[in-house]
């Protein structure tokens, strides 16, 4: 009994899955001739489509930083789709340069001495000075949390995050 419950269990998964799959490849196939159909528009149209593909690529992100004192700021934040996060809040000014590493970081072997610790915390992605003002863990226990828009503490530094049209992040002053 058992052997014919699992078989009667895996011809309905099996033909779940098989009906779920032929129900994504049509639309996809569907999106395909759709595509198609666009791309052959009269050339005038394609000049149009070639600026709003342009300006699709600028986004609009919101960023909330709440400091020390309990006060938040929100920013809109323009940047372009993929963009890292360091990149977009240092061009905005919220965090410097220094805070917002290269794209390349150094060798291991050559690695910074100890009085450049900040340069190395900006190279794992790690904010200590946001909208001017200093998060000092060492001194007093105090950092920047990252967190997504659902509030979730993000898992990677801002260096790690590209962003998308839509998306949300906060700094928050924590002790």
């Amino acid at each position: 009994m058992k052997k014919l419950s699992a078989l009667v269990l895996s011809l309905i998964l099996a033909t779940g899955l098989l009906a779920g799959c032929g129900a994504s490849a049509s639309s996809a196939s569907s999106e395909a001739v759709s595509s198609e159909v666009v791309s052959e528009a009269a050339p005038a149209e394609s000049a149009a489509v070639s600026t709003a593909e342009d300006a699709a690529a600028a986004i609009a992100v919101t960023f909330t930083v709440t400091g020390a004192d309990g006060e938040s700021t929100v920013l809109t934040l323009d940047a372009a789709d993929g963009e890292k996060l360091s990149d977009a809040l240092a061009a905005a000014g919220v965090i410097s340069a220094e805070e917002a590493p290269a794209e390349e970081a150094a060798p291991a072997e050559e690695a910074a001495p100890a009085e450049e610790a900040p340069a190395e915390e900006a190279a794992a992605g790690f904010v200590t000075v946001v909208n001017g003002e200093e998060a000092d863990y060492n001194a007093d226990g105090a950092w920047w949390c990252l967190t997504d828009a659902a509030g979730e503490m993000t898992t990677v530094g801002v260096a790690d995050i590209e962003l998308h049209d839509g998306d949300s992040y906060a700094f928050t002053y924590t002790k």
